[in-house]
Parts: C-alpha cells; structure tokens; sequence
C-alpha cells in the first residue's frame, strides 16, 4: 500500500514541478527583459541641440551654426511648423538662420578652422543679423576644435557678436542646450557701459519656447508683475526680442533668475555687478504669489507686494469658485512634461481639489537639483528620464480604464492617450496641435487663470461626450 501512495507523491510532484520552472522561467525573462530596456531601450528625450535652437528662435536677429551633418537642418522641423507656427527657422528664400556645415566623417581630417571663421563671418555680417551663435553635433565636438578661439576671430573680423556654445550632446538635454546657450550669451555678449537704473530688472532664464501668444503673454505678463512692484524689466532672457534687447541687461541693477536660465543669471550678475534674486518660476497661484514676494523684498518694495497681490487674487480668484467643486474636486490627474513646471502644475491642481497621480518628466535627472519651493509634500508616482519601453509600459498601467480623469502632456507622449477613457490637455514643449492666437500666458496670475480654463473647459467637455444628456450634472 506504500508504494502507491509514493508513486502519487511522485506523479504530484512530477505534474507541478515543470509549472513552477516554468513560472520561475518566465520571472527570469521578464527580468531579463527589464535589464534589456533598461540598458538598450533609447531615452524619451529631445537632443541638446534643440535647445539651442530654441534659443536662436527666440532672440529675433540671431542666427545659429551648426558643426556638423546635414541633419541638423532637419531637427528645424519641431519648431518650424510644428511647435511654433511663426518660426523663421528656415526660409522658402534660403536664408535659413540655421545653418550647418555639412560635416561628413570623411571631411574630419581636413584643415577647417578658416573655412568655419569665414563661414561664421559671412553670415555675421549680413544686414539684419544681430548676433551669431555656433554649436556642434557629436561628429564635430570630439575633434576638441576651440569654437571659442574661432569665434572671436570672426567677431573681431566683422565687429558683431559671435557667441560659442559648448556642444555637449552626449550629457544633457534639450532643456540642457536651452540653458547652456543663456550661459554662452551671458558670458561673451558684449555689454555696452552704462550706469545702472536703480529701479532696473532683468529676468534671466525665462522659457520662451515659441514666438506664439502664449509665449509672448507670458512675458507681458511678467514684465506686469514686476512694474506692479515700480520696477522697470529693462531685459528678458529670453522673450523673442532682439540681440539689442539682451544687451540693455547692462541697465539693471538687479538680476531676477528664474530655473531655465540659473547659470546665465549668475553670470551676468557677477559681470554688472548687480544683485541676484534666485526666484521660483511663477507657474500657479501660489507660487506667482511667491515670486511677487522674493522679487519685493530684495527690492525692498514689501508694502507694495501685498497691495499688488491682494489686488490680483482679488481679479483671478472669483472666476475659480465655481470650478474647484463641480470639475477638480476628487479628479485624477496624470502629468508629462518638463521639470520646472510640474511643481506649479500639482500646487494648482490640489489647490482646486484635485490629485496629481503621477508624473513623467521628459527631460534629463540632473534638472530635479532644481529646488521646489512649493509646501504640499509630493506623493505622486515619479518616472524621469524615462526609457521607451520603461515608459511604455509605465504609462500602459496608469492610463489603464478608471484610473485617470485628466492627462496634461506634452506632444511627445499625447499619443499614449488616444482611446482612452479621460480628458487630454496639451501643454508644455513640444505641443505640435495647441496654439496660440490670441494673448493667453500660462504664467502669473492671469496665466494661472488662463491654464485652469484651458483644462476645466477639457474636462467639461469630456464629462460631457461619455454622459447621456439626462444624466449630465
């Protein structure tokens, strides 16, 4: 009688022993899987040299060299006509204010110093250019040419500004080339000598990413706040002004920088002489209102911050009444973006009553050392830097049926959203299908108003397409 039982041990065991390898098989290639996306699967970033693209769109009269292959004319086209409907980044004309050098691996072991200075000096001195900037792909900087030296010869030659950006592709990001292309110009524009305006401001790392309406409302908006204290914003970094513009920086007596442009800020501060306020980017009520604040006591105007903050909540707030309970209240939402904007972003959506679930930053770690200054301890779900296939499946999880009622996302992951059951908001850099044609900042206190129109208007219109006209609140 043992014998049989022994046997059916044994057929027990022999039936669920090759399920349990085959789980543990399964756990080994899912694991095996993860390392492969981890180490092989590309970075959901945009290069660093569309930020310096950025950068040249923004300043009117530059215009931008590239050392390298003939690709990046075509990296034109997330601003030209996409992002930014009225960017002049190329030209049916042919006077494209991106120019590259066509570098091919085989013209690498050519003399070509004095093809670049003439290069960098024709286009300088061509009527209407304002300032030149010169940058490199990868296949040119690890030739470790002294952009620099070559740049101030063909300064020196035409008696314009011609400033070196260090190409660094293979460390950092598009926000990365944005900032280091403020840095470059702090450092080597030249400044014309002048005395200083007592009451001077210059805001210095200001995110100007397309010539659009929002754009330029967000700088009205903020040259506003700041004349709402009696100061005068004598320059902005940037705000798709002139080279011109950005000179008349010298005039301020006081640098006000904001996170897209630290490093520039502190340069120029240490160049004039001038005092620094490191002030957090005012995106939201609160921190508008913080920003008004930091700005007035370093300016020492305290009393008028108070009056002029009371005077914009008392302008911006009663529109919100109404939202807060009937549209935020207990949502979800999901956020995908750029760092300096997610603090506000979650600060405004808890403030109406809602719950930011996640996040994705779509740009490099090493921009979260920026410091958040915003009280609400952050709780949120947190992917930055994200690999593709990471992301993927990071996404496919929390976009999955009842769990979000509103995504806020930039143009790169909007697709990640079609068919789903929620609202879907574009906002940020790149959006390719949101525009704008009339003044409508996304910063200060009009801004905040503005955004939360723009997402209450979504969610409205969401609720209202999944719900029979009977049952509609």
């Amino acid at each position: 009688m043992t014998r049989p039982k022994r046997d059916a041990a044994h057929r027990k065991r022999g039936s669920t022993g090759p399920a349990r390898s085959g789980r543990r098989d399964s756990r080994r290639a899912h694991d095996a899987q993860l390392v492969l996306e981890r180490e092989f699967s590309p970075r959901h970033l945009l290069s660093f040299s569309v930020g310096t693209y950025l950068a040249c769109n923004a300043i009117r009269d530059a215009y931008l060299v590239v050392d390298g292959p003939d690709c990046a004319l075509m990296r034109t086209q997330f601003l030209q006509g996409n992002h930014d409907y009225l960017a002049e980044l190329t030209s049916v004309g042919g006077k494209h204010k991106v120019v590259n050098t066509a570098l091919e691996p085989a013209g690498v072991m050519h003399a070509r110093e004095d093809a670049l200075v003439d290069l960098l000096a024709r286009i300088g001195a061509t009527d209407g250019v304002g300032c030149t900037l010169l940058t490199s792909l990868p296949l040119a900087t690890v030739l470790a040419t002294d952009y620099a030296r070559l740049c101030r010869r063909a300064a020196g030659r035409i008696g314009r500004p011609v400033v070196s950006i260090p190409g660094r592709s293979l460390s950092t990001d598009w926000l990365g080339g944005y900032q280091e292309s403020l840095a470059a110009l702090a450092a080597q524009l030249e400044l014309p000598k002048c005395r200083p305006s007592r009451n001077g401001v210059a805001l210095v790392g200001l995110l100007h990413d397309r010539n659009e309406a929002d754009c330029r409302g967000n700088v009205r908006e903020l040259q506003r706040l700041l004349r709402g204290l009696d100061l005068d914003p004598v320059s902005l970094w940037l705000s798709g002004g002139s080279c011109a513009e950005l000179q008349a920086v010298a005039r301020a007596s006081t640098i006000v920088s904001l996170p897209y442009g630290r490093k520039a800020a502190r340069t120029l501060a240490d160049r004039l002489g001038a005092r620094l306020v490191e002030a957090e980017l005012p995106f939201g009520l609160p921190a508008s209102e913080r920003f008004v604040r930091q700005v007035a006591e370093a300016c020492r105007r305290t009393p008028q911050a108070q009056r002029w903050i009371d005077s914009e909540l008392a302008a911006v707030v009663p529109p919100l009444e109404w939202v807060g309970p009937f549209l935020f209240q207990e949502r979800r939402f999901g956020y995908i973006g750029d760092p300096y904007l997610r603090p506000g972003f979650r600060e405004t959506i808890e403030l109406l009553g809602g719950r930011l679930e996640f996040s994705v930053v779509t740009a490099c770690r090493h921009h979260l050392a920026e410091p958040s200054r915003a009280a609400p301890a952050d709780s949120a779900e947190l992917l930055v830097e994200p690999r593709a296939a990471a992301l993927l499946r990071f996404l496919d999880e929390r976009l999955a049926p009842d769990r979000l009622d509103c995504l806020v996302t930039n143009a790169s992951c909007i697709e990640a959203a079609a068919g789903r059951d929620f609202a879907v908001v574009e906002f940020g850099f790149p959006a390719y299908d949101a525009h704008a044609l009339y003044d409508r900042p996304y910063l200060g206190f009009r801004g905040a108003l503005a955004l939360v129109d723009t997402i209450a208007n979504r969610l409205r219109l969401h609720l209202a397409l999944r719900t029979p006209v009977a049952k509609r609140v």
